[in-house]
This record gives structure tokens, sequence and C-alpha cells, in this order.
């Protein structure tokens, strides 16, 4: 069994749709000290480490632990998680017609370490305004890096995909798959 230390109901129901027995440890974290300003690869695995310091910290104990976290960038502006409508909006808007990567890192905490960064690209068609204002008022949003829910409204924009979609949900099934 492993411990997933996060709040995402997102990569819980990824693990439990892999059949990955999981217990979920969902604790705050503030990814605002992080700095921005790198690469998207970069910055998502700064994120995860952060994570990891600071849960260790008061779970030290625990083993077979999973971190994660995940950004939404357009080139290399990332995108978190908006913290209103309008931002929200803006970041939907650099999505549309765009290209779009969403990196995501991962760190399990075993017997061993493993520490990866997972990167899925899409390509999106321009979004329908009245969905986007739809999308927008349902606040399904909120939460999400990006704006963006690879799931739900995004989905049916993609005009291409190169990665893993279970990356684009944030976290990587295949790879911890494999080490598991």
């Amino acid at each position: 069994m492993i411990v997933l230390a996060s709040s995402s109901p997102t990569r819980a129901n990824l693990l439990k749709n892999a059949g990955i027995e999981f217990k979920q440890i969902s604790f705050d974290f503030d990814e605002s000290k992080i700095a921005k300003s790198l690469k998207p690869e970069i910055y998502v695995q700064n994120v995860v480490k952060a994570k990891k310091e600071q849960f260790l910290k008061a779970n030290g104990e625990l083993l077979n632990l999973l971190f994660a976290d995940s950004c939404v960038a357009c080139g290399d502006q990332i995108l978190g998680k908006a913290k209103d409508e309008n931002e929200a909006l803006d970041m939907l808007n650099l999505q549309s017609g765009n290209e779009c990567s969403v990196y995501t890192a991962m760190i399990f905490v075993g017997k061993f370490e493993l520490i990866n960064v997972s990167k899925t690209t899409y390509k999106f068609a321009k979004f329908d305004e009245q969905d986007l204002e739809k999308y927008l008022k349902n606040g399904d949003w909120q939460g999400k890096a990006g704006a963006m829910t690879i799931e739900n409204f995004n989905k049916k924009y993609i005009t291409s995909q190169h990665g893993e979609t279970s990356t684009a949900m944030g976290l990587n099934l295949k790879i911890l798959k494999a080490f598991l």
C-alpha cells in the first residue's frame, strides 16, 4: 500500500482506477514561494521536492509515500491555479487555438526513491466562447493548474496529443506502475 500525500481527488481517482491500493493524506502547501521564472520542468520538480520536505517534517515515520504536482505551460509561461474567474479566462484564452504542455513531477519514497518529471503536450482548437463561458460559470476550473481539465472541458478541443493522459491529470501511472 502507498500513501498519497496530496489532497487531489483526480490523483486519488487515477490510483483507484489503476487498482493501486493507497491511503490519502491531505496537507496544505503554498506553491507561491517557488519561483515561476524557472523552466516549467524545473519549477514543477522544485514544487514536488518542497512538498516532500514539508510533509516529511511532520510525518517522517511513514513509508511508501507518493508526492506529485503539475503545472501547465504555454511556451515557457507557467500557468498556476487561477485565483478568480478573470484569471482563469486569461489562462484559457492562452490555451485556445494553441499548443500547451502539462508537466507532472512525482517522487515516490519507499525502499528506493523515484523522481520523475513527465510532459504531455496538447494542441487545442479554438475554444467556443459560449462553451468557455459556461465552463467558467460552473467552477470546474477551480483548483486546477492553468484552469485546465483535460478530462472534461479541454478534452473536446484536443487536435493532437504527445504523452500520457494520466500525466496531464497529475500522475504518470505508466512510470509509477513500472516501479511498484
